[in-house]
């Protein structure tokens, strides 16, 4: 069974990053592992070191072997396009009937364009890799918390639009028999769009129309298991001490709760370095300055290092508070990850494994 681990939070915490350590590590623990981000930044490929990434899923080589039957990672981005295209070849009733669709105007429109179009082949990539049962594990890169909650209601939204009666209110004949039959009833109606349009055009409508109408009976199952993914997948809310960060975490878990989806912890990135002891170090007053540094200037070096202390003591403090306010939000049994802050950002696999050193047993039960 595929495992799906999505990786949520508000912008500039560090989502994506923290995603491809987690697919990271899971590969060299053995997993065979997918990371697919269907945030529009696309930010991935600069994590894993790459200088891009596609839609369909490219080996990420690391110190494994998945052909010897030990983990291996492939990482990919959303082509929303691409994603609709595919459920169009699998759902029409024919080849031929595909590439009229594929050629529709306003299907090339509703790929690209819709609102909402972008959640709903979110949805679909993510299942897509679900059923092909090559992965153990497919890690979720979604875009900041607002965009990613249009994303978890996808599934609901599909489902309504593509609800015959909808789609009966909008559809049209596609034939001219039928045109003609609802020319007898509806003369003047279809004599005002044939002006606007032109018949080619509410043809060409109606043919889109019906296409959807046909697509309900492919879909439908699907969003039925979208629900059922998402329901036992594992949500992670990825946040820093920061408390604008820390709101949306708080708000973003809250949704996750009110819809019943499965928090499965939170990963707090960018932690302050702890002082390894709770005093300032006791420094000798007589150490012996360089002899290229003056006594006073030696002195300032001295103070800076306690000083250095106490202020990433406060720090620390700073951020116990934080992640003790997260932890009473979602209970004594939340779990919790910190990372710390890197000095530099992570744009290769070394970077990434250093940082998955972080969350150990982030997916075990």
């Amino acid at each position: 069974m595929t495992r799906v681990l999505v990786c949520c939070g508000a912008g500039g915490v560090g989502k994506t990053t923290l995603s491809a350590a987690l697919a990271v590590r899971l590969a060299l623990e053995g997993r065979r592992v997918a990371v697919l981000t269907i945030d529009p930044a696309r930010r991935l490929a600069d994590s894993l070191g790459l200088h891009t990434l596609g839609d369909q899923p490219q080996r990420i080589r690391l110190d494994t072997d998945c052909e010897a039957g030990e983990g291996c990672l492939h990482a990919l981005v959303l082509d929303v396009k691409a994603t609709f295209d595919r459920l169009v070849r699998r759902s029409a009733t024919t080849s031929a009937a595909a590439d009229r669709i594929l050629d529709n105007r306003y299907y090339r429109f509703t790929a690209t364009r819709l609102t909402g179009t972008h959640e709903y082949m979110a949805m679909e990539r993510l299942h897509e890799l679900v059923e092909s049962e090559l992965y153990d594990a497919v890690v979720l890169d979604t875009p900041p918390t607002r965009h990613a909650l249009d994303f978890l209601t996808a599934p609901d939204r599909l489902a309504r639009f593509l609800d015959r009666r909808v789609l009966k209110v909008l559809a049209l004949p596609r034939t001219v028999q039928g045109m003609q039959r609802l020319q007898q009833n509806n003369g003047m109606v279809v004599s005002v769009l044939d002006r606007l349009v032109g018949s080619s055009t509410i043809r060409e409508i109606a043919e889109f129309v019906s296409f959807l109408e046909e697509l309900t009976d492919a879909v439908a199952p699907r969003v039925q298991s979208v629900r059922d993914e998402l329901q036992s997948a594992r949500f992670y809310l990825v946040t820093t001490p920061v408390p604008a960060a820390q709101l949306e975490a708080l708000e973003f878990l809250q949704e996750l709760q009110d819809r019943q989806l499965p928090f499965h912890g939170y990963l707090v990135n960018r932690c302050s370095p702890r002082p390894t002891t709770v005093e300032p170090p006791t420094l000798p007053t007589q150490l012996e300055a360089p002899a290229d540094l003056d006594p006073a200037a030696w002195r300032a070096v001295l103070d800076a290092i306690t000083r250095s202390h106490e202020h990433y003591g406060r720090l620390a403090r700073y951020d116990d508070a934080s992640l003790a306010q997260l932890r009473r939000a979602a209970g004594p049994d939340a779990r919790l990850w910190t990372i710390p802050t890197l000095a530099e950002d992570a744009s290769d696999l070394d970077a990434l494994e250093r940082l998955g050193r972080h969350l150990p047993g982030l997916d075990s039960d």
